[in-house]
């Protein structure tokens, strides 16, 4: 996968070297199954078309630049984690959009002449309460009449799951309140993290990128994960942790060598009431495995 940093203007430069595309839009933090639905039918239909896929996205979000109502400043997927999971659906070309007060100036047509025909967008793919432009003037249905002709475009539908819109705002929601059993409804897998793990004595900390969204203070049990080497430990948030920074304990001894890339999955919140019989059944377990 290519990756292209799009200022504003586009050069001419990068315009010529622009490739015919079915381009997915979206912002796409958490890329959840509603953002999969999308890109597969970019992904489709760049296929019958024998074009590239490509996806546009923005960073940061364009909320920490207009200001207005709440700023999404941590992610369920920083932009290094976005492009992974790109990567990993097909997409050949991933357009990342420096979002400032001048893009968030351009007027709707505009934007369409500038960041989809002259970048060779061939179709377009957005859900269907998908904006750009100044104001978020265009939606999908104005997209069709700023394309005029020059390309096609596809409107995915809102996709519910358990009566609620798969939606990152949900996903942000049930993060911030600690159900991260939940998540897999809406993502489609656990919500996971990726970080550096060094040992500190009986614990571990994990480094992780200070962007992603992390779950209310509390205690979790999560699973750590480094190819085919899986444990599990119990991940305690504190709001005076250090940024960047999880303090794990491992319920199975210290399976896991110092300095090491990890994936860390949320699986269940633990209650305080539970935490006795928690620790319990992990000694438990512990002293099962050692015997």
């Amino acid at each position: 996968m290519k990756t292209i940093q799009l200022g504003y203007p586009i050069t001419d430069t990068l315009k010529n070297k622009s490739e015919p595309c079915v381009m997915a839009l979206g912002f796409f933090d958490g890329v959840h199954l509603g953002h999969q639905q999308i890109i597969k039918t970019a992904k489709t239909i760049a296929a019958e078309k024998n074009l590239k896929l490509a996806v546009m996205t923005f960073f940061p979000h364009p909320s920490t630049v207009i200001k207005k109502g709440n700023q999404v400043t941590k992610y369920i997927t920083p932009l290094s984690v976005k492009k992974q999971i790109f990567e990993k659906l097909g997409v050949d070309l991933l357009y990342v959009v420096d979002f400032n007060m001048d893009v968030a100036k351009i007027p709707h047509d505009q934007f369409v002449n500038e960041y989809l025909d002259g970048l060779q967008c061939k179709h377009a793919v957005g859900g269907f309460d998908y904006t750009y432009g100044f104001k978020g003037k265009g939606d999908m249905a104005q997209l069709n009449i700023d394309a005029n002709g020059r390309f096609g475009v596809t409107t995915v539908e809102k996709l519910e799951k358990k009566h609620h819109k798969v939606s990152s705002t949900l996903l942000r929601e049930l993060i911030s309140a600690g159900r991260v059993e939940d998540i897999p409804t809406y993502l489609g897998s656990r919500y996971a993290l990726q970080g550096i793990l060094q040992r500190k004595e009986d614990n571990y900390i994990l480094y992780i990128d200070s962007d992603y969204f992390l779950p209310c203070p509390g205690s979790y049990e999560v699973t750590l994960k480094n190819g085919v080497l899986v444990t599990k430990g119990l991940c305690e948030i504190k709001s005076s942790d250090r940024p960047g920074e999880l303090h794990i304990r491992m319920f199975y001894g210290q399976p896991f060598e110092n300095t090491l890339p990890v994936q860390l999955q949320w699986e269940n919140f633990i209650a305080d009431y539970e935490m006795d019989a928690f620790h319990a059944q992990a000694r438990f377990e512990e002293m099962e495995v050692s015997v």
